[in-house]
């Protein structure tokens, strides 16, 4: 049984009619051909007027425009020859030819190609329907494995190249050759609507969020146009650009640097090797004599690929991407959306909304509840100038005035309007300045007390609290939150609050890590114990990994590692015969979690912090407006389990060295398992605490509401990188180390920064993270793009989610070019994100619920 209006459903289509349909494929010999048409009882996917039909006989599938072109197939009014036809193509349907068989195997299709020498996609792989052509690479490979029981059986997910790419054609003496390939002027409406918006409103897209959206990936989505365009610049006069449909299912990928192709690449006519538009600009532009970066794989009998003898390709079908464009534009201009890219000069400028009365702004009215918005209240934003380096100066200057260097209008501080008089404060004011300004007095007392501290010989190595954190508590007094890392790293304390999102937000914006506390609460307890584990799935093969030495064990059961969770004598041992500090290595395996722990999978996905942006459907995570068409990208949920390190020297090492993500991610501390068998482990782990510069706050968790530590983190912002990597490549010099140009000192995972490590960033290039202890419920958001490592205090579960969010595409799209020149055994050198395809689509979707909502804008 299907649950039709299930969640995960996004179209079902039910048979209506049988119609005459115009039809364009060469095998039918008609120009209107009996179809089955359908009726949508399920549109989430945005189908909109779009008529789907499948053709009888060839069973090919057809979005049409309209059903205005459509004829009622009756059989009462009907000549006996439709009759007749109809009884031979439902004949021929369901007896002779088979679902997906090329049409080379029927006779009858052949006999009229043959005789008007039109040509034809190739619907087939290369093996099986133009065996001495030239074949594209991965059916030269097929025709090496081994043979199937079954030779005449043409796979319907074929992998082929030059399937529904190629266009092939019969000479006048019946000898099939090589036509030409598909051109972007001859797609069709099913291929065009999946890269043009709907002209509805987009499912989980409402007004505001489509105007944030752009607000934030606007500008990166005109870079790419930008891109596109200086691609078809390089194309020489001569050549013609080809399209090349996308297929249900396949991730088309750089046969050199593996990063996904979006658009503008370039194919070989003989084997369809495919290189994207850097690997192709990188090799043109090479000098002879340089050394080149990627090497590039031959053509038939061992030619070398020439980047002047590949044919330029694209996948979007059309002008679709420039349309897009075009509509980005025209919404900003329509909608007031703040725009920064390249082009704007080019177009309107963004409307600019009146000042509220009393110099208010817009968000600061609707803080007071006299603004009725949508419940993310997300117009507000995306109108604000472009954001500041730190949003508590933002804030500062709403309650404070504007500082020396910004010219100060009459009444735009709420200094201004507490001098203004009285009669002249809104109605309802002064409860909002009572808050603001115990605000104020407890910031200022808490500043005094840091400054006569340091002054009596504290730590130099902390920075001072950010000026006027106390802003952010402002947007919303009745978030329950607290500030750690002296001011620093935002805490929210109640993951169930729905309101979150504002103080959230203004720190993510900026890049800093955020931390949601008491998730464990609200999870079943049962589910995330290592007995439970344990005993589910003992049985199963896994590899550990040794955190002291990184050495692999293989072939062991899963319940070894969950014996030694939390009693030490029975965990594995090594060499020297002491118990090793163990961590399970890609376990669920993949994709597979979902799968294998259903139950735990949604008992996590239901209690997430902050749903808009982590749930797979959350408006605010872009990898949720990719099409099921496309190959979804892998965000987990992924889990990491293992021991905590015990000794002195253990606090060297990490459970998880220094690295990176190309995604946002957050991590959720499920269990944690305070070992038996070391009576001094508490006090060690203290220890641990006390060198890792932890912030009073924090250990104040430990000490005096006695929560259950697990993991210690550092975090660093992503702007911090380069810096990073220049200490770890001196230090690594210092040791005698070798850098090789395809490797990267964060992305190769292989540092842990200790104490020393730690202040020697500080001191050397003024880089400071924020440490932080993760406890039991704990979630830490991670941005994209930020390094990161962790140090297990005691044994850990922790299952982590990767998100996209619009305020981080950024990094995403520059961590996606930093991978291309990882060697091909990183982990990360594939792109499996699909960034360019994120940012296309959540763009396409934002700017058609615009659209959509443009009667309103007439009416205002």
């Amino acid at each position: 049984w299907v649950q039709v209006y299930g969640d995960e459903v996004r179209a079902v289509l039910m048979e209506s009619a049988i119609v005459w349909a115009s039809c364009s494929d060469p095998s039918l010999s008609a120009a209107q051909w009996p179809a089955l048409m359908f009726k949508a009882l399920v549109d989430r996917v945005g189908l909109g007027s779009l008529v789907p039909v499948e053709f009888f006989g060839a069973r090919t599938l057809a979005f049409l425009p309209n059903g205005s072109s459509l004829l009622t197939f009756e059989v009462g009014n009907c000549p006996k020859i439709c009759i007749v036809i109809l009884l031979h193509v439902l004949t021929q349907n369901f007896c002779t030819v088979k679902a997906g068989q090329s049409v080379l195997k029927d006779q009858n299709k052949v006999r009229r190609l043959k005789q008007s020498g039109e040509s034809f996609l190739q619907d087939g792989s290369c093996i099986n329907v133009a065996p001495h052509l030239h074949k594209c690479r991965e059916c030269r490979l097929e025709r090496y494995r081994k043979s199937r029981e079954d030779e005449d059986d043409d796979d319907p997910n074929v992998a082929c190249r030059f399937f529904h790419f190629r266009r092939l054609a019969f000479t006048k003496k019946g000898v099939l050759r090589v036509e030409g390939f598909l051109s972007p002027q001859q797609s069709d409406s099913m291929a065009m609507g999946l890269w043009l918006p709907s002209l509805t409103v987009q499912e989980g897209l409402d007004l505001d969020t489509s105007k944030y959206i752009l607000a934030n990936v606007g500008d990166q989505f005109c870079q790419l146009v930008m891109s596109e365009k200086e691609a078809m610049m390089m194309v020489e006069p001569h050549q013609k650009v080809a399209w090349k449909r996308a297929v249900r299912g396949v991730r088309e990928m750089c046969d050199v640097c593996e990063t996904t192709l979006f658009n503008i690449h370039w194919v070989c006519r003989k084997c369809g090797f495919g290189v994207c538009l850097d690997c192709y600009r990188l090799r043109k532009n090479r000098p002879p004599e340089e050394e080149e970066v990627f090497s590039w794989l031959k053509c038939a009998k061992g030619q070398p690929h020439e980047p002047q003898n590949l044919m330029p390709t694209q996948i979007i079908p059309g002008t679709a991407l420039y349309s897009i464009g075009d509509m980005v534009h025209a919404a900003r201009g329509k909608w007031g959306i703040k725009a920064n890219c390249p082009c704007t000069s080019r177009h309107n400028k963004p409307l600019v909304r009146p000042s509220a009365p009393n110099g208010l702004s817009q968000s600061l009215r609707s803080m007071m509840g006299r603004d009725s918005r949508a419940p993310f209240g997300l117009d507000s934003f995306s109108t604000l100038s472009k954001p500041s380096g730190s949003s508590p100066k933002l804030f500062n200057s709403l309650l404070l005035g504007a500082g020396p260097s910004q010219p100060k209008a009459e009444g735009t501080s709420l200094r201004d309007l507490l001098n203004s008089g009285p009669g002249k404060l809104p109605q309802g004011l002064p409860n909002f300045l009572d808050h603001i300004i115990a605000s104020v007095v407890e910031t200022k007392m808490a500043e005094g007390r840091r400054t006569s501290g340091s002054a009596e010989g504290g730590e130099s190595g902390t920075a001072p609290r950010r000026e006027g954190l106390m802003g952010l508590s402002v947007l919303d007094p009745h978030t329950s939150h607290s500030w750690l890392c002296d001011g620093r790293l935002l805490c929210l304390q109640d993951p169930s609050n729905s309101n979150n999102w504002k103080i959230f937000r203004e720190c993510w914006k900026q890049g800093q890590p955020v931390l949601v506390s008491g998730i464990h609460k609200n999870l079943k307890e049962h589910l995330w114990k290592p007995e439970s584990f344990s005993g589910e799935f003992g049985d199963q093969d896994v590899d550990l990994v040794n955190c002291r030495n990184c050495a692999i064990i293989s072939d062991v059961k899963v319940r070894d590692f969950w014996d030694g969770f939390q009693v030490i004598s029975k965990r594995l041992q090594g060499g020297d015969g002491q118990p090793m500090v163990l961590k399970l290595k890609d376990w669920p395996p993949g994709e597979d979690f979902r799968d294998m722990m259903p139950t735990r999978f949604d008992d996590l996905m239901e209690n997430l912090p902050l749903p808009e942006y982590t749930k797979r459907n959350g408006r605010l995570n872009l990898a949720s407006r990719l099409p099921n068409f496309f190959v979804r990208p892998d965000l987990g949920p992924k889990m990491y389990n293992a021991y905590g390190l015990i000794s002195t020297e253990d606090r060297r090492v990490g459970t998880t060295n220094l690295h990176l993500d190309v995604s946002d991610a957050v991590n959720v501390m499920v269990y944690v398992g305070i070992p038996e068998g070391d009576s001094d482990q508490e006090k060690k782990v203290m220890q641990t605490i006390e060198e890792g510069d932890v912030d009073d706050v924090t250990k104040r968790r430990v000490y005096e509401a006695k929560e259950k530590p697990g993991a210690l983190w550092h975090i660093y912002a992503a702007k911090d990188a380069e810096k990073i990597r220049e200490l770890l490549r001196k230090v690594g010099e210092e040791q005698g180390q070798e850098n090789p140009p395809d490797h990267d000192p964060i992305h190769d995972q292989s540092w842990y920064l200790d104490q020393t490590l730690r202040r020697r960033l500080y001191e050397e290039y003024g880089v400071q993270g924020w440490s932080i202890v993760q406890f039991l419920g704990d979630a830490v958001f991670i941005p994209a793009g930020a390094p990161h490592q962790v140090h297990n205090l005691y044994s850990c579960i922790k299952v982590a989610e990767d998100f996209v969010s619009p305020e981080h595409v950024k990094h995403c799209f520059r961590l996606t070019q930093e991978f291309r020149h990882l060697s091909t055994t990183h982990t990360n050198h594939e792109d499996k994100l699909q960034v360019k395809n994120i940012i296309y689509h959540a763009v396409k979707d934002a700017v058609g619920t615009l659209k959509a909502h443009e009667p309103k804008l007439g009416r205002s």
